[in-house]
């Protein structure tokens, strides 16, 4: 799996369990609350800069396989060498989809969302709070799931 996926998924998975968690957990980790927010947005940092990050990596090999005409050979299960039917062309990276990235990026941001609203059932954070720290990381707040 590639390390932005990873990430997000990680601090998702953290945060989920928050949300479940006992109540005397969720306190405890609403005294890093600020911590956990940032994660949530060095995340979406990473995330939203995947595509230029995989650009400069792409050309990158590009650039040295054709500088050093570098040649990558498949292993043939025949004769256990390499294969002399492959053509040598290493293989390009492979990227992540857009419609993966924007879903685990959802995802994260959900799970950050309903820790939020779980602190603020649990007075916590009051209206104005709740609502600066969904702003910051770019959610809305939906009325019914604060009942």
């Amino acid at each position: 799996m590639m390390y932005t996926i990873e990430k997000a998924n990680m601090v998702a998975e953290q945060l989920r369990r928050f949300t479940s968690g006992y109540a005397h957990h969720v306190v405890g980790q609403f005294a890093n609350v600020d911590f956990w927010l940032n994660e949530v947005k060095e995340t979406q940092r990473i995330i939203d800069q995947y595509n230029t990050r995989f650009k400069d990596m792409s050309d990158a090999q590009k650039d040295w396989i054709k500088n050093h005409g570098t040649k990558v050979f498949d292993f043939c299960p025949l004769c256990g060498g390499k294969c002399d039917l492959s053509d040598g062309k290493p293989s390009p990276p492979t990227r992540i989809s857009s419609s993966e990235m924007k879903e685990t990026r959802r995802e994260l941001v959900d799970s950050a969302y309903y820790f939020l609203t779980r602190c603020y059932r649990m007075e916590l954070l009051n209206n104005e709070e709740l609502k600066q720290k969904c702003d910051s990381i770019g959610t809305s707040i939906d009325p019914n799931d604060l009942k």
